[in-house]
């Protein structure tokens, strides 16, 4: 595989659609780019398609990062501070409150989880050295 050639995409259920869309563009700042009557599939910059597929049956009532998460890994400080102060303001309730983790090693990253109205858990991170995101 080279790099820059591909976009990695994430399916997940949710239970409506429209709280969906809204949740994931005005909270998250994805961009809608397909919305069809079972599924609704988002841009988060170019870089991942993520896709809510309507399942009302398999719904999340207790939200955990494990055993499934999915998120993204921001590779500015800056982009990652803009989104968790985006998510603050709003409200959003955190799963795992803005922390530092693995402080003063090759492997330091911020990071926070919320969860998305259907009890998808999303991670975003930003590791203090770009080349230890892998």
């Amino acid at each position: 595989m080279t790099a820059g050639r591909y976009i990695a995409h994430v399916a997940v259920p949710c239970r409506d659609l429209a709280e969906a869309a809204r949740w994931y563009a005005e909270v998250l700042g994805a961009q809608p780019v397909r919305i069809l009557k079972d599924r609704v599939t988002f841009s988060f910059g170019g870089v991942l398609q993520l896709v809510c597929h309507l399942e009302r049956r398999s719904i999340v009532s207790n939200p955990r990062a494990y055993p499934r998460h999915h998120g993204l890994t921001f590779v500015r400080m800056a982009d990652f501070s803009r989104l968790e102060g985006h998510v603050a303001k709003l409200g959003v309730k955190f799963l795992v409150r803005p922390s530092l983790r693995f402080a003063d090693s090759a492997h330091e990253h911020r990071y926070f989880m919320v969860a998305d109205p259907s009890g998808n858990v999303v991670e975003f991170k930003c590791y203090a050295r770009p080349e230890s995101s892998y």
